[in-house]
């Protein structure tokens, strides 16, 4: 695969990618995006919650990912996600419903979780470009 990588994303209950690349970004969990082209030295490093951006065929393409862990190396990304979804995967009409009730939950004050579901909503939103 001279030239690309394979990326695998991966969650306990599917495959969700696993394609040939030329790029790969990924948010960490304490040190920003990471960064890795082929030849990449081998390292194994906490995934954060955000978006896993990749550049296949001279296009830029991007995932969600939420949690986990990712194996690297100079031929191979494998990411094994806690939760991930390729904008295929996402409904619009349910996010936007969700965005809806977190809010409310969030200005109502009374649920801590509201804040990190809206958060994770917003960001599977900028997956679907919005």
């Amino acid at each position: 695969m001279d030239g690309h990588l394979l990326l695998d994303v991966v969650t306990p209950e599917r495959k969700v990618l696993s394609e040939e690349v030329t790029e790969v970004q990924f948010p960490t969990e304490h040190r920003g995006m990471y960064g890795i082209l082929p030849g990449h030295t081998p390292v194994v490093v906490p995934v954060g919650d955000g978006l896993v951006s990749y550049v296949q065929n001279g296009a830029r393409r991007q995932i969600t990912v939420f949690g986990g862990f990712a194996e690297v190396g100079p031929e191979r990304v494998t990411l094994l996600a806690r939760e991930s979804e390729t904008p295929e995967m996402l409904d619009l009409e349910a996010l936007r419903t969700a965005e809806q009730d977190a809010l409310g939950r969030l200005k109502a004050g009374n649920d801590g979780d509201a804040q990190a579901d809206l958060d994770r909503i917003r960001i599977r939103l900028q997956a679907l470009g919005l």
